[in-house]
């Protein structure tokens, strides 16, 4: 599933091809992937210019001229390529009065798309925590979070209640990066520990984002290239391979029906 680095790569790419333009036509070949009547949907973006390109959590949400939103929600294998050949996997063809094209790529079409008034109207974003990036998500937010709770370290920054946008990638390289076992509950960890964690969320998901996300399955970014973040992943992915640090071999377990992989020698 794209996480917060992915998303963040394709709205900065498509705010710089999209803005400004006018849809001239839409085409649905697969109304799974929407959340609403297909024949409304069409009907709303008809004529709509495209004013703003932003990310919530994992959501790219378009704001458009007559002030309805956009949103798409990408999901495991959801893609939005501008100027692009369409494939099998095409769910939705945007196309626009200068003749450019936004192609909806979704092989499992788990994806949804929709058109709000205004975002509160969706239940993910009424139950979003503050963006990584923000002022309300700093070193004393994070250690008073973990005193309060008894989950496991990396159970909670898979929780969008906590911080938005952190997937299973960057949780494992988040924690590996911060020397904290994955197993570890968050009451038991310390202030000195949970500022570790602060800085190294922020430092990852910087990193993810100078490199285009991790292209591990299927995402590709706005103009329908590969990452190359997967190419840093110190754990992710890597069980049974040497630790980058300690040469022990990387572990995977299983936490809320998610795999975590981590080093047992460096990280306690």
């Amino acid at each position: 599933m794209p996480e917060l680095p992915e998303v963040q790569t394709i709205v900065s790419d498509l705010s710089k091809s999209l803005f400004n333009k006018t849809f001239s036509d839409v085409i649905v070949h697969d109304a799974l992937v929407l959340l609403g009547p297909k024949r409304k949907f069409i009907q709303q973006l008809a004529g709509q210019t495209i004013k703003k390109i932003i990310r919530r959590g994992k959501a790219v949400v378009i704001h458009l001229g007559s002030r309805e939103i956009l949103v798409v929600q990408l999901m495991m294998t959801g893609q939005l390529i501008f100027n692009a050949d369409s494939n099998r996997h095409t769910r939705v063809t945007f196309t626009f009065l200068d003749g450019g094209k936004l192609l909806y790529n979704d092989q499992r079409r788990f994806g949804r798309l929709q058109i709000v008034k205004n975002l509160n109207e969706i239940k993910y974003f009424n139950i979003l925590g503050p963006e990584p990036f923000s002022k309300e998500f700093n070193s004393l937010y994070v250690q008073k979070y973990f005193k309060k709770s008894a989950r496991p370290i990396k159970s909670l920054l898979l929780d969008h209640t906590f911080v938005a946008g952190i997937g299973n990638i960057y949780a494992c390289e988040i924690l590996f990066r911060s020397g904290i076992s994955p197993k570890r509950l968050t009451c038991q960890i310390s202030a000195q520990e949970a500022d570790v964690i602060y800085h190294q969320i922020i430092d990852v998901l910087e990193e993810a984002i100078k490199h285009r996300g991790s292209s591990v399955r299927n995402y590709r970014d706005g103009t329908g290239q590969k990452g190359n973040f997967n190419q840093r992943l110190a754990v992710y992915g890597r069980e049974g391979l040497d630790c980058l640090k300690c040469h022990a071999l990387i572990e995977r377990i299983a936490q809320s029906s998610r795999s975590t992989f981590y080093c047992a020698r460096c990280q306690k």
